[in-house]
């Protein structure tokens, strides 16, 4: 071959023509290949990516189509968190598609470690969605060393996808592990931001000391209506004040919110924050405003004795629940009391522990009417089919000092959990109303909408209801309705923690939109949004703006408006999602600080989830999970068929989820926010259909009938199921 190549010229030129022979195939192949893919191939869309370790992200879209699998080769420059261009195309995965351009690129300010190279640096970010290492240009702080937590800037982004961003450094945070530190590198990760940039900070100095009185002459006066607040103690903001009078044949309930839309005006540099934050941030120690402190704590704040203006909605509800009439309106009002919720659990008799609070004990029969009517809205709610998931939620309670103290379930006292409650339900009917009145009308408005379920999930869900000892079809299960009924029937049980959770993780997540019909699933709801919180929610704040223009009969432009506001409610859950990460993640750096000072102690608790590297384990007091690995458990473990057991290769020793365990307490990593622990005993807990025998009107098995088997494991080995740790907020 080396010999014909070198001496035969007819040979050469054979091979030149069937090279081109086969170039111009490939070129028409490719040709046809790509008029079929324009046939199908989106317009240019556009989104924010989310980028995952191994290489691929997605786009969450904000013209409110699903969203976008990017692949690893069709990243382009692009980085996680980049708002991008992006074209896309139906594929096995929903849609696929391909960065086409960068239209913002995300915040510069990184964390992570610097490593010598070479000689110069280079610099390893903590997120490892970012591309690394990343070059170090510029100098590097003589305080720097190996381990520190480095704040770094980007300060040249990559321009093709094999390049890697430059950074500057900006400051040596400190080292791993330390809870400070750990929280502001999750604030960066996200790009939380505390501080205000400074046309903002001039805005909200340039805003008015008080209401002004030329504005409150042109408004409802409903100043000497005995509207009160009702929040938690240590409650930063108040956007709603409630008010209510028992009339012939029902109630008529005033809600009054915070009219936040007249100081943020559209366009504005507060506007333009506010959309950009999309939330108020709450950790531990502090919360994170969406809105500057002038106005989230001040101005718009209904606080007592202070005139505030708001956006009021007045409804008459029958015995039943039902809204008859009702109005919406903007008012200038004074909030006459600051309730918290424990003052008022107490004044209504429902618990012993909240503290006597004189504001909320003059208001007794206030506060007995507001219970009968939220019994009576519940009652309808759950009568319809609104599913109350009614799940346990961790509080850190902190010191003088800034340092967790306790680690409790919040709202465990029932009575304070019922005056929560009240409050939620007046918030609940007045969303409706509001949906349902913005609907009427056909105006534009961004809702909050909650899919129905995916049918796998749901059916895998009854499956597990069945393993428990719990009947429920899969065809009925696919309605609120069904579903209301099945979480009251094992109320009280000891495996209603858990199937809660699960049934929880099989729904969709609640997002927003623009589309009126497509409803709320949980909340067994046609109409529903969010318009009681414009302190800390943008979409609230959108809301609030349509609603005052319908009010003054002024003109909406709905075919322009809604596009725009389908692009602000996608940003809005993307942000919302942000929030709850961060606070979640937050949460387990205090948890694992106080768990630290009780490594060694032992405790009860019971299993809560499985991962690939171990179990989880929920103990109580301190409400903490703790994770078991493998590694110290003497076998390895396969995962049957439904994901809620895990079965011992070796010593088919089971674990079952829900089983009562007794754990130590081995290490508290701030660094990785893990508590690992270790098995001390394993209780497994009784057969599920024996357990299900003696609940209360339980079906038993008829004679003859074959006993439930547990289900074999797989024969070939597969990860167990990652516990998901994302909450949903309705």
């Amino acid at each position: 071959m080396r010999f014909r190549a070198l001496t035969g010229s007819k040979s050469k030129k054979r091979g030149r023509d069937k090279s081109k022979a086969t170039a111009r195939g490939r070129g028409r192949k490719a040709r046809e290949a790509q008029q079929v893919d324009l046939a199908t191939v989106s317009p240019v869309i556009e989104g924010r990516l989310t980028m995952n370790r191994q290489g691929y992200g997605f786009v969450n879209v904000y013209d409110g189509s699903p969203d976008v699998f990017i692949p690893p080769d069709a990243v382009g420059p692009a980085l996680h968190g980049d708002t991008v261009q992006l074209r896309a195309r139906p594929s096995a995965k929903g849609r696929e598609g391909h960065i086409v351009g960068v239209i913002e690129r995300r915040p510069k300010e990184v964390t992570g470690t610097l490593h010598p190279r070479g000689r110069g640096m280079s610099f390893e970010p903590d997120d490892d969605r970012l591309r690394s290492p990343m070059r170090v240009v510029g100098q590097v702080p003589k305080s720097a060393k190996k381990g520190n937590v480095t704040l770094a800037e980007i300060v040249t982004f990559p321009q093709r996808r094999e390049d890697r961003p430059d950074v500057r450094v900006l400051e040596v945070l400190g080292a791993q592990g330390v809870a400070r530190i750990e929280v502001e590198k999750i604030k960066v990760r996200d790009g939380i931001r505390e501080a205000f940039p400074h046309e903002v900070e001039l805005e909200a100095a340039e805003l008015p000391a008080r209401v002004e009185r030329d504005v409150a002459k042109r408004r409802e006066d409903l100043r000497n209506i005995d509207l009160v607040t009702i929040d938690p103690e240590t409650a930063r903001d108040h956007d709603d004040a409630i008010w209510v009078k028992r009339e012939r044949g029902g109630f008529r309930l005033i809600v009054a919110i915070a009219d936040v839309s007249h100081y943020v005006t559209e366009g504005s540099a507060m506007d333009r924050e506010a959309n950009s934050r999309g939330t108020s941030v709450y950790l531990p120690d502090r919360a994170i405003p969406m809105l500057p402190p002038e106005l989230s704590t001040n101005l718009a704040s209904l606080v007592p004795n202070r005139d505030r203006l708001c956006m009021a909605v007045e409804m008459h509800i029958d015995d039943k629940g039902h809204v008859g009439s009702h109005r919406i309106f903007e008012a200038v009002m004074r909030s006459h009391g600051k309730l918290s919720y424990d003052g008022a659990a107490r004044a209504l008799g429902l618990t012993k522990h909240g503290p006597h609070q004189p504001a909320a004990e003059k208001r007794v029969g206030t506060l007995k009417t507001l219970l009968d009517l939220s019994q009576r809205l519940r009652q309808h709610r759950l009568k319809r089919g609104a599913l109350d998931f009614d799940l346990p939620e961790g509080k850190i309670v902190l010191d003088a000092h800034g340092e967790p103290k306790e680690i409790v379930q919040s709202r465990k006292d029932p009575g304070i959990r019922q005056a929560y409650r009240i409050v939620e339900d007046m918030m609940l009917v007045t969303n409706e109303t509001v949906a349902a009145h913005i609907k009427r009308h056909a105006a534009p408005g961004v809702f909050r909408v909650h899919g129905k379920p995916d049918p796998e999930r749901i059916s895998m869900f009854c499956q597990v209801a069945k393993s428990f000892g719990y009947e429920l079809d899969e065809e009925s299960a696919a309605t609120p309705k069904q579903l209301s009924r099945f979480l009251r029937r094992i109320d009280g049980t000891n495996e209603a923690p858990l199937l809660r959770y699960l049934l929880l993780r099989a729904m969709q997540q609640a997002i927003y939109d623009t589309d009126p019909t497509a409803g709320h699933f949980a909340l067994a709801a046609k109409d529903y949004l969010h318009f009681t919180s414009p302190i800390r929610r943008y979409p609230d704040l959108l809301v609030h703006r349509i609603l005052r223009s319908m009010i003054r009969n002024e003109s909406l432009d709905a075919a322009s408006l809604r596009p725009r506001l389908q692009r602000f409610a996608a940003q809005a859950s993307e942000s919302e999602r942000r929030a709850m990460i961060v606070e979640r993640d937050v949460m387990d750096v205090y948890r694992a600080i106080y768990m630290q000072d009780h490594i060694g102690d032992e405790f009860e608790g019971r299993i809560a989830g499985f991962a690939p590297f171990g179990i989880y384990v929920q103990i109580p007091d301190p409400y903490a999970s703790v994770l078991l690995p493998f590694e110290q458990l003497d076998d390895t473990y396969e995962p049957d068929d439904l994901g809620i057991r895990l079965i011992g290769t070796r010593t088919s020793k089971i674990f079952t989820m829900n089983d009562p365990v007794t754990v130590r307490i081995e290490d508290a990593n701030v660094q990785t926010r893990d508590v690992v622990g270790s098995l001390v005993q394993h209780q497994p807990a009784e057969a599920p259909t024996q357990a299900r025998k003696k609940q209360r009107g339980a079906p038993k098995r008829r004679r003859g009938a074959p006993k439930e088997r547990r289900p074999a494991p797989k024969e070939r080995r597969q990860q167990p199921r990652k516990r998901a740790r994302r909450t949903r907020r309705k």
